[in-house]
């Protein structure tokens, strides 16, 4: 009798340990197809090489990728800019559809995954003109979209050494400079929409008391200069934290068209 209950704690211990590893399988199956399609996505947006061993900054640190609007419209009409993180090496498309739920587990290539696609909230212009842009994209484990987006907050000396993000549409390359990163709940104050100067000053205000980041320059933020907040879960799986990044436009230029 004891022998039989062996064998079948035995029989079951390897049915879940098989249950397990098709788990496991599935998830890392699609970590791999989400990163193969993002990585050929990428072709369309050319980042300047990086000089090596370069002896001096150059004069002019503007990040200008190569992007073929044309090419991204026609994979997906919900296209409506890139974003480059330098100091994570983020580099993605992102989506505007109106709602705030479609690309949670949707690619950009229309693929259903749970990397999903970063994404403009619906309420806001898929132009980036508003005074307060909200972009979300999920903490994947594997680092992908927005999973690396909390280092800033782990890694004190990537904002200070490299402080800006960049948004290409295809008539402007825009420059962000982080003023703030910090983690908050889901339906705090940062997810606000701002309509006035009033309304904008008591925001920028507000997220500079929940923000640890000092190595920002008050002159940036006095002319009152649009914010997009970069957004994504935080803790533990199913939680309510987020950890957000918000920058203030800094520089822009008009976008050069791809030879």
């Amino acid at each position: 009798m004891k022998k039989a209950i062996r064998w079948i704690i035995l029989a079951a211990a390897a049915v879940v340990f098989l249950v397990s590893c098709i788990q496991l399988f599935r998830i890392f199956f699609e970590y791999y197809k989400g990163k193969l399609e993002y990585a050929g996505i990428r072709e369309y947006a050319v980042l300047p090489e990086k000089e090596e061993n370069a002896e001096e900054e150059p004069e002019d640190d503007f990040l200008m990728p190569e992007i073929d609007f044309e090419a991204l419209k026609e994979k997906n009409d919900d296209f409506c800019a890139w974003l480059v993180i330098p100091a994570l090496e983020v580099n993605y498309p992102v989506v505007w559809c109106g709602d705030n739920d479609t690309y949670l587990t949707k690619t950009f290539e229309g693929g259903t995954n749970s990397a999903g696609c970063l994404f403009v909230d619906g309420a806001n212009s898929p132009d980036l003109t508003d005074r307060n842009t909200l972009i979300y994209g999920h903490n994947m484990k594997n680092g992908a979209m927005f999973g690396t987006l909390s280092d800033f907050l782990q890694k004190e000396e990537l904002a200070a050494e490299d402080p800006y993000f960049y948004l290409y549409t295809e008539d402007r390359a825009m420059r962000y400079q982080i003023i703030a990163y910090y983690t908050t709940a889901g339906d705090s104050s940062t997810y606000t929409f701002l309509n006035t100067d009033e309304e904008y000053d008591s925001y920028l205000a507000w997220i500079r008391r929940n923000d640890p980041f000092e190595g920002y320059e008050e002159a940036a933020l006095k002319e009152r200069p649009r914010i997009v907040t970069l957004s994504t879960c935080y803790g533990r799986a199913g939680g309510t934290t987020r950890f957000v990044v918000h920058g203030a436009l800094t520089e822009e230029r008009p976008m050069e068209p791809k030879e």
